[in-house]
Order: C-alpha cells, then structure tokens, then sequence
C-alpha cells in the first residue's frame, strides 16, 4: 500500500506544497485508488497535480467526518470532476447522513459542516453509506463506526454545536471513522482524519477486526489538542502497554502531545508530501 499526505498542517521541508488546516490522504492498493478526506479548500488538488496524481482516476472516496477541514474540499473535487469531463461515478463511503448535518461553531460564528447535500453527491458518486467494516482491497479496512469502549476517549463534545429537527444540540462526532492497513507480518496500521472515537479506540478495534498480532504505526489526526490529563496519561498507558511502533502524529495533536509520545514511541515528522509504503 502506497499512502501520500495531500493535505495538513504543515508541508514537508523544502517541498514547496501547500498546507492548511485540514486532512486529505491518497491510496494505492491493489489497483484501487482512494481519496481519504479532501481538506478544507482546493489544495489537495493543486497538490495532487505537482505530485503527479490523478484525482479524477479514484475509484473511492471516504469521509472521515462532518467537519469542514475533512469536506471542505467536496465542492472544489466536483468542479475539478467538471472540468475534467469526468463521467464515471467514484463510490463515496461514509458511515451515515449524520455527517451532512449542519455544524456551527458560535464562539467563532462560522460554519463548520459540510457545504453539500446528498442530492449533489448522488449526482458525482455511487453513495454507498455503512456503519459496518468493510474491506476496500485485500488488506485495506474500513472500520465503519468505531466503538468507543474505554473511559477517557470521546467522551467531550466539540465546541461546534449540529443541528438536529431544529435544536442545536452538543456534538460527539459519532459518525468518525477510519481505515486500517494488515500488513504482511500480521501487524495492523490505522490512518486517521481527527480520531473523534479516540485514537486508543482506533487502534485496538483495528487490531480486533484485522486479527493483528501487533499494532505498527498511526497516521493522522490524534486528537489530542490541549487533551485533559485523563486523556493524555490513558493514551500513554495504552501506547506502552501495546508497543506501539511508530506515530505520524499531524494536523489535531499538539506540540506537548507529541513530546510525551516521543519519551515512549518513534514520532516521525508528517507534513504534505509524505509517502508511506507499506508491505
């Protein structure tokens, strides 16, 4: 499997590519080619196209969750499709129509959902919504809604309020989901968007659905900005208790999150122009 960052926070050193605060990923494997979430605005295009990459060639798209720094880029990809003539229709998986509600974030006074409705996307894509795991390849999962079993992870709602028959109600992010990768020796990979299950959640159901011996390596967003002490020191037990290999910690983990991952785990630098493979 062939993993490249198309968007994040930050570029890689002296690659010249765009960042912004979002997350998109591209995916080769087995033949398949899978979009994984598309930013917040157009630049994982522009980024794709310096990198070689043809977007209008995937044969999926998955979205992580509602938030507009993972869809925000849905509009631009449709316009892209446009002008490209593309006429063939991509299957796009996300684990329900929760994730197209309305989002709103009244401390800043700004939207934070997705600015598309499923009549538009029915339009571009074969919508295919499942809770349930599916496999995409031979090795590539996608985990469907995730279980969120232990007692410090997604358990604090986002400062963006959904709007539900009328009311805005506090919002968990429920629909969150992910993609694991088996590896030949049987250990298991996962790639994030934000981690809204818990990034511990992630990684041991992962590891339960793929039949993994081991975790490997996390790419994505931790969810671990500002993170209460239960929250950090639970990640941490559960990190050394599993031994897990290696983190590509980017766009929601902070600075100190990384640190304290570092005294305990191999954190590798991740930016726009990463490329992962992975046997």
């Amino acid at each position: 499997m062939k993993l490249t960052l198309l968007t994040e926070n930050n570029s890689l050193y002296a690659t010249r590519f765009l960042a912004e605060h979002g997350f998109s990923a591209y995916i080769e494997d087995d033949g398949k080619k899978i979009l994984y979430d598309t930013g917040y605005s157009d630049i994982f295009i522009t980024n794709a196209e310096k990198m070689g990459i043809d977007l209008t060639a995937i044969d999926y798209l998955i979205l992580s969750h509602g938030h507009y720094d993972h869809t925000g880029g849905i509009n631009h990809l449709l316009d892209y499709f446009e002008a490209k003539g593309v006429t063939h229709k991509p299957v796009l998986t996300f684990t329900g129509p929760e994730l197209l509600r309305k989002r709103y974030d009244f401390e800043r006074q700004e939207d934070q959902g997705p600015a598309v409705d499923m009549q538009t996307l029915e339009k571009y894509f074969d919508v295919q919504l499942s809770r349930e795991v599916q496999k995409l390849t031979n090795n590539l999962y996608y985990l469907g809604n995730v279980p969120r079993e232990n007692s410090f992870e997604g358990r604090i709602p986002q400062v963006p309020r959904k709007l539900v028959d009328g009311q805005w109600l506090e919002d968990l992010v429920d629909e969150d989901t992910q993609l694991a990768y088996l590896h030949a020796d049987n250990q298991v990979s996962v790639v994030t968007g934000c981690s809204h299950n818990g990034i511990c959640n992630i990684m041991a159901y992962a590891k339960q659905v793929t039949g993994a011996d081991k975790i490997n390596t996390a790419i994505g967003g931790l969810h671990l900005q500002a993170p209460p002490k239960e929250l950090l020191d639970g990640t941490m037990d559960f990190v050394k208790r599993e031994e897990i290999e290696t983190f590509y910690a980017c766009h929601c983990c902070d600075f100190k999150s990384r640190m304290a991952l570092s005294t305990i785990s191999n954190v590798e630098e991740a930016g726009v122009g990463l490329v992962l493979d992975w046997q």
